[in-house]
């Protein structure tokens, strides 16, 4: 592979460079960002203008979709309200690029992400400590000792053990999902009895059996609708089952146990054995107790927690004005414009611009839409010839950048919009001296998915027969994703193995056994290249597919498979939800062309999401496009062996690597378990990985320092998070 030898050359000369040049590139974390307040704080009230030392006056215009006007950061929904929450807020734990947890927020971490060395800070240290004897899990965070809301007031463990006991009320009903974990003392709280933790397995069982109506309620709303499947679902259902059952019975309890204060900045919890999503749940805004919540009803050894426990409606209440640490303090909400100033005292560093606002640009982009659907010019040869003439006909968010109204804006474009967008730049390019661009995935990941039982040789869907004829039909799948790239150009970024690019646990490009999903032949060969046309990768894609075939045990005749083996067929068909208006269609639609031309017929059945979802939970698909969200690594439900899997998959040996991801390990232990889980999946051939989808974030260059602004963007790690060292030009 030409590109990855270059790589890897490269890597050597530099590795080579660096160690002949002692002390000139030393990889060092960048200083400790601290405040550099101007404000006048006095008993906990700041006055401050907003504009710190070296400070531009000129706003930064961020451009949003329509408010719903709830700034409250406990219930703040829509994506508006809540761009305009994480500006004032600050989190308990936050993550890097590749979407791994902070652990070492305090003085910093330094990261490797694709090659380049990033450092992080954060508001707390966290250390996780699993109890093999008891089967517990120890969570201690450590909070940073100089943090201020932007009032002026300290940030102390108070804050934290308020907003973690407003999250795990059973008034809450967000989504926020603290108070689905396994934390010690949790269940009985919410049921007030004893008792909840105390039912036996077999208790639990036959109340579920029952399925009572309340239980059954619930589960609707928080398990059906929430898209929960598995063995997740299980487990929030087991432990809501608890709560109904224990409910009005037993000693009352009066806190959550799990959760202990050690003083200040100095905060255990306790968990029932080990949850991997723990961590996760752990990002929760720091809120501040005297501004939500009311101090005088705050006294732990009194186990009174800031709110009238079971009623959180006094909190939710607040929704006009956030309030937080975060790197911005807000104004107010005019004429559907957010207004904001900056933080002087955000533990960070005081935000390079003074002023900001969000602006609700959803009915001026909606009027430009239907103009341009109206009237406006859409060939795209035409747009370049106009570009000349500044009359490039421009998509709507772009043409509000370059006219002044905003510096930044984020949407979904099409290719055509893209090359649109490129035409402006001097350059050519998706940034240049117009726009300055950030490609971000849109946080989902595409598949097609081959069921391992019902695409299968004699009924064994773990026999090398069953993989052969798996590979045949992924070969094909894989070398026809180039479709996409062809069409959709810098939208789509192709992914080579079960999980998001940008993940931690992903490999990259640049590791030595990283390689394209499904390029071998039967011999373990490099069938074909990444930069390989669609065209050229299906030819050798389909030789390639028809021995497999032969060694699935298929009849093959001039360049033709002829009959099949018992168990296995020559058709078979394909779900694809909202058929060819799902992305994925043209992938699908190559690999049915070329299968036809060595005689397998794909059968394209369309379907919606719902008939999608109904037939994967009976398991009677074949093969079907798929989506989840990145976040989504609930292994266990997809591939485990404990029971029916989604992917039909029949593999002890990858069922005990998923099993061995629900025990505690190092980071680097639970990456190479990944890998390994990864590799067996594509043996298995049962997924054929396929995309992201990028959107994209443009930025004013004439008005907006592009050095300034983060590199390396991603679906876990956005600008925003950096926002404090974003400046104007």
């Amino acid at each position: 592979m030409r590109k990855k030898i270059k790589r890897v050359l490269t890597a050597v000369l530099t590795a080579s460079l660096v160690l002949g040049c002692t002390g000139c590139s030393k990889e060092k974390k960048e200083p400790k960002p601290t405040p550099k307040a101007t404000a006048k704080v006095d008993e906990g009230n700041a006055n401050a203008s907003g504009e710190g030392e070296g400070q531009a006056d000129v706003p930064l215009v961020i451009a949003c979709r329509e408010f719903a006007k709830n700034f409250n950061p406990f219930s703040a929904e829509s994506e508006a309200d809540k761009q305009a929450v994480d500006l004032t807020q600050v989190k308990l734990v936050t993550n890097d690029r590749a979407g791994k947890i902070l652990y070492k927020g305090i003085d910093g971490e330094l990261r490797e992400y694709y090659g380049e060395n990033y450092t992080y800070y954060g508001a707390t240290d966290l250390t996780i400590d699993y109890r093999k004897k008891s089967d517990t899990t120890k969570y201690q965070i450590k909070l940073r000792d100089d943090l201020v809301f932007s009032n002026g007031e300290k940030l102390t463990m108070d804050d934290v053990i308020f907003s973690m006991y407003v999250f795990l009320d059973n008034d809450y009903k967000g989504n926020a999902s603290l108070k689905n974990m396994p934390i010690k003392g949790l269940l009985n709280y919410r049921a007030n009895s004893k008792n909840a933790e105390k039912l036996s397995a077999k208790q639990v069982k036959r109340y579920v059996k029952k399925n009572p109506k309340e239980l059954k309620k619930w589960i609707a709303k928080n398990i059906t609708k929430q898209g929960i499947t598995g063995e997740e679902a299980e487990r929030l259902t087991e432990a809501q089952a608890r709560v109904f059952l224990a409910q009005g019975k037993g000693k009352k309890v009066k806190n959550i146990s799990g959760i202990r204060k050690v003083n200040d900045y100095e905060l255990t919890i306790i968990t029932n054995g080990y949850c991997k999503e723990m961590t996760e749940a752990l990002q929760i805004p720091i809120c501040a107790l005297h501004y939500y919540g009311n101090t005088d009803k705050f006294n732990i050894e009194k186990n009174s927690f800031g709110f009238t426990r079971g009623d959180i409606s006094s909190i939710l209440a607040n929704r006009t004005a956030p309030l937080g640490a975060g790197a911005y303090r807000f104004v107010k909400l005019e004429d559907n414009i957010a207004y904001f100033i900056s933080n002087e005292l955000y533990y960070l560093g005081c935000p390079q611009i003074a002023y900001l606002q969000l602006k609700d640009m959803t009915a001026v982009l909606e009027e430009a839409q239907k103009q341009l659907a109206a009237g406006g010019e859409s060939d795209t040869e035409t747009a370049m010839e106009n570009s000349e003439k500044e009359e490039l006909i421009l998509p709507a968010e772009a043409k509000e950048l370059k006219e002044g109204v905003v510096d930044v804006i984020a949407g979904s474009f099409t290719a055509e919009e893209v090359r649109q967008i490129m035409a402006v730049n001097s350059n050519g390019e998706l940034s240049g001296n117009a726009f300055e661009v950030r490609q971000i995935a849109d946080g989902d990941y595409h598949y097609i998915g081959i069921h391992g039982e019902n695409v299968s040789v004699g009924k064994d869907a773990g026999s090398d027969a069953s993989k052969n004829l798996r590979k045949a039909l992924a070969t094909l799948f894989a070398a026809s994703r180039g479709v996409l790239k062809e069409t959709e150009e810098a939208l789509v970024s192709i992914t080579n193995y079960p999980v998001a690019a940008e993940s931690w646990v992903s490999p990259y490009v640049e590791d030595e056994d990283y390689s394209i999903a499904y390029s071998k032949d039967v011999s373990g060969k490099e069938i074909f290249e990444d930069d390989d046309t669609a065209e050229a990768k299906t030819e050798l894609a389909k030789q390639i597919a028809l021995e497999y075939f032969e060694n699935a045990g298929y009849q093959t005749a001039d360049g033709r498979v002829t009959a099949a083996p018992a168990g296995a067929s020559l058709n078979y068909r394909v779900l694809v939800a909202d058929g060819e208006a799902n992305k994925l269609y043209p992938v699908i639609e190559n690999a049915k062309a070329a299968l036809e031309e060595i005689g397998i017929t794909l059968q394209i059945q369309t379907v919606n999401e719902k008939e999608l979802s109904k037939k994967l939970e009976s398991g009677t698909q074949q093969i079907w496009v798929g989506s989840r969200a990145i976040k989504d690594m609930d292994m266990q439900t997809r591939y485990g062996i404990k029971e029916e899997n989604l992917f039909g998959v029949s593999d002890k040996k990858l069922g005990k690597a998923v099993a061995k991801l629900q025990k505690k390990m190092t980071s680097e232990q639970r990456k190479e378990i990944y890998i390994k889980c990864f590799e067996g999946i594509l043996e298995q051939a049962v997924e054929v990985p396929v995309c992201e989808f990028n959107n994209l974030t443009l930025f004013s260059s004439k008005r907006i320092d592009k050095d300034t602004i983060p590199k390396d963007c991603s679906p876990y790690y956005n600008w925003i998070n950096e926002i404090q060292k974003v400046a104007m030009d």
